[in-house]
């Protein structure tokens, strides 16, 4: 599958999911997963979702279903979960996390992924973006992930941050920077 961005949104953890093998194993952590890995499951990968709200997980299955797809969901936090297996590729969507526990995440990330496993991230920022906030200190800033990512078994592919307007439940709607990032484990 390939994603044409002249002709359709772009859509980054797909444009960046496009070459994995089929019969690879894909995990999606965070939210708003649906639309994604039914497209993933279609392409021929296995596909696990892991989210911390439950309704999310049910609206998946019920349109897994109705797609003929098979989906495993997990319910349950990044904090208490177990590693299974291996995966081939982990994707997050739009996780907010605190820059307390970004090690955390990225170091039990890389501990899942297969050797040459690929980690395609959206994650959220700290923070509210500020005209007067330098983006070397900025909480949750590229440099602080950069640094991160050179001290772990990782080769950085990809790092960027750009504002974008996030919608949370009920229509609410707030600036966040949107870190966007592609890593390989060694």
């Amino acid at each position: 599958m390939t994603l044409d961005r002249r002709t359709e949104p772009y859509n980054f953890a797909m444009a960046n999911l496009s070459a994995i093998p089929a019969g690879s194993r894909v995990l999606f952590l965070g939210k708003n997963h649906t639309k994604n890995a039914l497209l993933v499951a279609k392409m021929g990968l296995h596909v696990e979702v892991l989210d911390a709200n439950n309704a999310e997980l049910v609206h998946l299955q019920e349109e897994a279903s109705k797609e003929g797809l098979f989906i495993i969901t997990r319910h349950t936090r990044i904090e208490y979960w177990q590693l299974p297996h291996t995966y081939d590729a982990i994707v997050l969507g739009e996780l907010e996390l605190s820059s307390s526990k970004h090690t955390f995440l990225f170091e039990k990330i890389l501990s899942s992924l297969a050797p040459k496993g690929i980690l395609i991230g959206e994650v959220i920022g700290d923070g509210k973006p500020s005209a007067h906030a330098d983006p070397a200190i900025e909480p949750y800033g590229l440099i602080a992930l950069y640094t991160l990512f050179e001290s772990l078994p990782c080769r950085l592919l990809k790092l960027g941050k750009e504002l974008s307007l996030i919608t949370h439940g009920k229509g609410l709607k707030e600036e966040r920077y949107l870190i966007r990032m592609v890593i390989q484990k060694h």
